[in-house]
């Protein structure tokens, strides 16, 4: 099992766009693909990602399928207009 993690900062003023985008599209097109987010965090300070979002697949065969796809490639460029810092990490599960 491991745990892929995406994390941005919001771009000043596109606030609202980036959440509805996250809403709207991000989001469904990643149940799509088969990965469902179940954890999303929001740090209030600090020196860390302002948004940090999780979920877990089985294996990185799949991690592999979701975000190497061209559908993947089209989510994370729509991110990329209103975020700073995007990323995305895979780790280990921890049980």
């Amino acid at each position: 099992m491991f745990k892929v993690l995406i994390s941005y900062d919001m771009q000043e003023g596109k606030e609202q766009a980036c959440q509805e985008y996250l809403v709207n599209k991000l989001a469904p097109g990643l149940a799509r693909l088969g990965f469902r987010v179940s954890d999303v965090w929001y740090t209030v300070w600090g020196n860390s990602p302002q948004i940090t979002s999780g979920g877990e697949v089985e294996d990185l065969e799949q991690v592999r399928t979701i975000f190497l796809s061209p559908d993947w490639q089209s989510l994370a460029e729509g991110m990329a207009e209103l975020t700073r810092n995007f990323q995305v990490r895979v780790v280990k599960a921890q049980n």
